[in-house]
């Protein structure tokens, strides 16, 4: 196969390049540094792609220890030749500097890191010519050379991608320690590109995947919001995007911030997730093993390794001061143990026992209407009586669905009340947990008083015996001050409709009369 060399100058000297093994690198991000290239080889010529039909790419992490070689796969886009001498010479820089590759270094930074010799070969999609080019360090500071051959072959231009292979490996990842955090590592890293399924990762044969956390459903709600927000910084405006939850199961592993730019975490992977103090507290806090989020921060500067933000001026704390008004009650909630959650979830026999007592002793005796009083006419016509049938057939079985059989009740308490000098009435009232459809369902006929103690308005209140005992107190207020507005209606034989003004004028007395006894 014919060959064509050119040669190109890797400016500055090649003992440079030395240099880079020396930087604070770990491997997981030495290898991101490949991946971020492949990737943005891909998502910088979707539209490309798209007219080929080609639907995902593969990016293969492969480490043969008995070689000690490190090669890294893709069938990406691939490179022309202007791009290829770039990925090659120091301090050139990608054209589209708003992607993943935006510094134009980690090719050369993370293969010298790695090892003595790394090689690249590459191939355009729709393009005849493959580019090949090895960087040999040891040699070429041996010679004191400072130039490189580009091979340049023929090739089917239906073929594309990029193969990186690094040998005599300085950096040995041998260690199953470090192969499974390499591994959990890329996982979040690219959490988002594998969860869409057109970019597929393997390391050493295994293919990557990442397992959404489930979500804590409490006080009947699922505890995951999305979050967008700005604040501005020394007169520059930083916009933030993303969610925040709190897991079902948490785990201190787990937990954490994931801050990404591009769709790629640069901060907060796997057991290394952002859990600032501001936030998350002590270590080991209920908080810093339940509360998680992923936020977009593409106006936020980020370091050459990619590993981090460069925000030591102040702009963290701005950040995180703004990020905590966003959050505030998720804080509140996954400070909460589970041992609390279930206590909040559960229904007391001596709560009710204590509850009854006191709204017993409040009603004791008491007499809730004046025979005196006069009745304000109501106004209004006779109801139809079919519709008013189907009205309460339909009521029966809503309240029928409500109580399914995830929904638990309380033990019963009995009231008898005067509603007046002549009629006394017997309220059976029960609290319930489990669905937040109503807040009260009263059946007449044989005088049950259900109260949602689960529904979204009373639940942050609920957890407490004094907010129950004056919830129960205002319930049987409230279906008293009913019985009584139907009694004014059938004297008026308006029989079905009750008069706002009634009702009002019925429970305004009502709750008079109880606090005076109070």
């Amino acid at each position: 196969m014919e060959q064509i060399k050119q040669e190109l100058n890797i400016r500055p000297e090649a003992g440079i390049l030395g240099v880079f093994s020396r930087l604070n690198y770990k491997p997981w991000y030495a290898i991101a540094e490949f991946v971020d290239n492949s990737t943005a080889s891909y998502l910088g010529h979707k539209k490309t792609f798209k007219f080929y039909r080609i639907k995902k790419i593969t990016i293969k992490i492969e480490y043969d220890a008995f070689l000690n070689e490190l090669k890294i796969i893709d069938d990406a886009y691939g490179m022309d030749i202007n791009d290829f001498k770039r990925a090659v010479l120091l301090d050139q820089k990608p054209d589209n500097l708003n992607g993943r590759n935006e510094f134009g270094m980690g090719l050369k930074t993370a293969a010298s890191w790695f090892g003595e010799i790394w090689s690249v070969e590459s191939t355009r999609l729709n393009s005849p010519e493959k580019y090949f080019a090895e960087v040999n360090i040891p040699k070429l500071k041996e010679e004191k050379k400072n130039t490189i051959d580009i091979i340049t072959t023929k090739t089917d231009p239906l073929s594309h991608g990029t193969t990186i292979r690094i040998k005599n490996i300085t950096k040995k990842i041998t260690s199953p320690k470090t192969k499974s955090k390499i591994k959990d590592l890329l996982e979040s890293m690219y959490r988002r590109d594998i969860s869409r399924g057109d970019i597929e990762i393997y390391f050493n044969g295994e293919k990557l995947s990442f397992e959404p956390f489930k979500i804590l459903n409490f006080r009947n709600n699922e505890w995951k919001k999305d979050l967008d927000f700005s604040f501005e910084f020394e007169g520059k405006p930083y916009h933030v995007t993303g969610f925040v939850g709190i897991m079902e199961k948490g785990g201190y592993d787990k937990a954490g911030f994931a801050l990404f730019r591009y769709d790629r975490a640069i901060k907060g992977c796997c057991d290394e997730s952002y859990k600032p103090y501001e936030i998350f507290g002590q270590a080991q806090s209920q908080i810093s093993l339940k509360l998680f989020g992923e936020f977009n921060m593409e106006d936020f500067p980020v370091n050459q390794a990619k590993d981090g933000f460069v925000w030591d001026d102040g702009l963290e704390e701005a950040f995180l001061a703004k990020l905590k008004k966003e959050i505030k009650d998720y804080i509140e909630i996954a400070s909460m143990s589970k041992i609390q959650r279930a206590q909040e979830e559960e229904i007391s026999n001596e709560e009710s026992e204590k509850t009854q007592e006191i709204v017993s002793n409040v009603f004791d005796q008491l007499v809730l209407d004046d025979e005196n009083e006069e009745n304000t006419d109501l106004g209004v016509e006779p109801a139809n009586k079919e519709i008013r049938s189907d009205v309460e057939k339909f009521i029966i079985e809503q309240t029928e669905n409500n109580n399914s059989a995830d929904t638990e009740f309380s033990c019963q308490r009995d009231y008898t009340i005067k509603l007046d000098q002549i009629t006394e009435k017997t309220f059976h009232v029960f609290w319930k947990i489990g669905s937040d459809d109503c807040w009260l369902e009263y059946d007449e006929e044989n005088s049950n008083i259900i109260i949602n103690i689960n529904h979204p308005f009373f639940k942050p209140y609920s957890t407490t015996n004094e907010f129950k005992t004056l919830l129960e107190q205002f319930v049987v207020s409230f279906i008293c001050a009913e019985e009584l507005s139907i009694k004014a209606a059938k004297i008026l034989k308006i029989d079905g409709y009750i008069s706002p003004d009634v009702f009002r004028n019925k429970i305004n007395n009502i709750l008079k009369k109880i606090g005076i006894r109070k």
